[in-house]
């Protein structure tokens, strides 16, 4: 009873932290959204680009990433709620379908001009426009919205929610490492701003999708099977990361020997992962020998009930045994006294 009692308020923690999560990714993703408006309406279009360089988010994006904030905290907040969130999946869905058939097909259904009619150009191509990765991601992020209010939630949103992220992250390594994607080409890029919209709303749908749905459902739980991908994936993709940033950027700016710093790194990450498995396979092997320590016990147990049987059967037979022998004498005596009786 204890243990249950436990396991329960162990899931109600941690569905708490999942709910948290959410609602600072939501805030967090209208929060760009407010502040590309500011900077559209007011000039400082660095508030919506981060910096100068940069292209700036599209007031359309921004207008898809507060619906998409609203409706995830309307889900969190107000679970009978369910046709704002709809409505507002609705709207992001059309608008970036709408993109996206202005791109495939050629229309143009002036939807970006109704916020910035003479945009400015950024190299071959213009401001205030949605890039079409992103309206693929809100396609993406709203169906996600869209399945979060239906009744197999973390069957369709945590997927939709993890490619979300997975997108957006790639966007944002490309800024880190200071080579943004499909910069200097004539298709719209990915603001630095909205990547990180993509992001945390992916990471939100994910986190309100739960422990059912994947990518969670892997990561949770005692299994080995979660030890091993919590204790690995981490650590492979920041040093994945880590050791594509050294090697982009440091001979640039040092003039180091890009042999030199490749050899530290992969010295470095190998030592790293060699103690981060050498504390996992402890880790595994104790729960291991704990395991196999508790079967034998188990094991000793049930052999010594079963001993105890085996005894008590033996013992309980030879009473049986006696029982029958003292009613057979019982029954002959009975019959011979019967017979003395007789005339």
């Amino acid at each position: 009873m204890f243990r249950q009692t436990k396991g329960v308020t162990e899931e109600r923690s941690e569905r708490r932290s999942f709910r948290t999560i959410a609602l600072i990714c939501a805030s967090l993703t209208i929060g760009l959204g407010l502040l590309t408006f500011v900077g559209w309406i007011s000039g400082l279009l660095l508030l919506a680009s981060v910096r100068a360089k940069y292209i700036p988010m599209a007031p359309s994006t921004a207008l898809c990433f507060s619906l998409i904030g609203i409706g995830l905290i309307v889900h969190l907040r107000r679970a009978t709620l369910r046709w704002l969130p709809r409505a507002c999946a609705a709207i992001v869905l059309a608008m970036a379908c709408a993109k996206l058939i202005e791109v495939l097909g050629g229309f143009n259904f002036g939807i970006d001009a109704w916020f910035v009619r003479n945009p400015e150009h950024f190299g071959a191509v213009s401001t205030g426009r949605m890039a079409p990765m992103t309206a693929v991601n809100c396609v993406f992020i709203a169906t996600g919205l869209f399945a979060l209010t239906g009744k197999q939630p973390a069957k369709f949103a945590g997927p939709l929610g993890a490619l979300a992220t997975v997108i957006g992250a790639v966007v944002l390594v490309g800024y880190w490492y200071g080579t943004p994607l499909l910069y200097g080409g004539h298709t719209i890029p990915v603001a630095l701003s909205t990547a990180c919209g993509l992001f945390l709303s992916g990471i939100g749908l994910v986190m309100l999708a739960g422990p059912a749905g994947w990518p969670l459902r892997a990561f949770l739980g005692d299994s080995t099977r979660a030890v091993l991908l919590r204790a690995f994936v981490p650590l492979i993709t920041a040093a994945a990361l880590i050791n594509g940033w050294i090697n982009a950027t440091l001979p640039i700016r040092t003039h180091v020997n890009p042999a030199v710093t490749s050899a530290l790194c992969a010295v470095v990450f190998a030592a790293l992962i060699a103690v981060i498995i050498s504390q996992i396979s402890s880790l595994v092997g104790g729960r291991i020998d704990r395991a196999e320590a508790a079967r034998n016990i188990a094991q000793a147990e049930l052999l010594a009930l079963n001993a105890h049987l085996e005894n008590k059967v033996q013992e309980r037979t030879r009473e049986l045994r006696a029982k029958n022998q003292q009613m057979e004498e019982e029954l002959q005596m009975a019959r011979e006294l019967q017979l003395a009786l007789l005339p």
